[in-house]
């Protein structure tokens, strides 16, 4: 069998596996050693959905990989991460415990002990040492209490992940390229609706911009379909959200009013403390299912809806669909910034 697995190594799939709050995304990646990498088999699972629903897809999708662990490339969203910019003496980095007690200090957080605390260019991304100047940087932490977490449940699910990040950062990394390799002349608003909270980031000339949380997600959607459709329970109001009448769609504006009352304030200071005009909106975490709502948060607030251009930006970062595969749903731009520009195999890589 160790021979056998000399040969088969390089033809080996992996999954690309996705959670927020809304549930979890997974994709197959079709022979990773190959370059461009194919992605198919595109699903979507709901929060409410056990371990044994992703096994189950799992099972279908991968009938022939035989026991061991499945390559998984994954990412995560959870609530307490922090992603902020801020100052960064990097003079000071040398110091111990320099970038967590900024953390602790800048974001409130009563302790930092068990964090991984880092700082980020905020174009480039490329993480800050000693040598990069005083200047505005990313400050990221992340309890890796969750960490572990997400690693028992991947275990569980017998997926060793490759790699394992928050989501928001390859995200904004790739559309800060996207934009960039378009020549998109504004700035731009992104939304990550979560179910109580709303992070948004600002894509600048001069980077990532972190203005505050907004304090309303898609909860608040619902709460106020409760009250347009005169719904029993918010449960019901969900199950009208995921399949929108006509006449519900005419109350788009009303059940993200909550979300556009916090939204358009921070733009408006954006634009009169920077002078940067914001041209368009990209907003993700939402299943595909609930993406009028994300045309109805942008026709809110009066701004284009960016829709990143598959045709142009899969083959950008080295990623393919089968031939004659309809292009994913854009709630998959995230998910897939995860494995853009994805290196081939490691040839000492660990045997499953």
């Amino acid at each position: 069998m160790a021979a056998l697995s000399m040969f088969t190594r390089d033809k080996r799939n992996g999954v690309l596996f996705n959670q927020n709050d809304h549930g979890v995304q997974l994709a197959r990646l079709a022979r990773l050693h190959e370059k461009p990498l194919e992605v198919d088999m595109f699903a979507e699972l709901p929060a409410t959905a056990d371990d044994a629903a992703i096994t189950d897809w799992i099972a279908r999708a991968f009938p022939n990989r035989g026991p061991g662990y499945l390559t998984g490339f994954c990412g995560f969203h959870p609530v307490e991460r922090v992603l902020q910019r801020e100052i960064i003496n990097s003079r000071r980095l040398a110091e111990p415990g320099f970038l967590p007690a900024l953390l602790a200090e800048s974001a409130k957080i009563p302790s930092v002990k068990d964090w991984l605390v880092t700082a980020i260019h905020p174009i480039e991304g490329e993480e800050f040492t000693a040598a990069t100047p005083a200047r505005p940087g990313l400050l990221f932490g992340l309890p890796l209490s969750g960490v572990r977490d997400l690693q028992q449940r991947l275990r569980k699910l017998a997926i060793r992940p490759r790699r394992l990040e928050v989501g928001s950062l390859p995200l904004l990394g790739a559309l800060t390229r996207y934009i960039r390799e378009t020549s998109y002349p504004h700035a731009v608003v992104v939304c990550e609706i979560g179910l109580g909270q709303t992070r948004i980031y600002f894509l600048a000339k001069d980077g990532v911009h972190t203005p505050a949380t907004l304090p309303h997600g898609l909860l608040s959607v619902m709460e106020a379909a409760m009250k347009e459709l005169a719904a029993p329970d918010i449960g019901v109001a969900r199950d009208a959200l995921f399949a929108p009448t006509d006449e519900l769609r005419t109350h788009s504006r009303r059940l993200v009013r909550m979300l556009t009352r916090h939204l358009r304030p921070a733009i408006d200071y954006f634009e009169m403390q920077t002078g940067q005009p914001i041209g368009a909106l990209y907003c993700s975490q939402l299943p595909s299912r609930l993406g009028w709502l994300e045309e109805a948060l942008c026709a809110a607030v009066d701004l284009e809806f960016l829709v990143p251009d598959y045709a142009v930006w899969l083959p950008s970062v080295g990623l393919s669909l089968p031939d004659g595969a309809p292009a994913p749903t854009r709630s998959w731009f995230q998910p897939l910034s995860l494995i853009a520009q994805l290196a081939p195999l490691a040839t000492n890589e660990p045997r499953t």
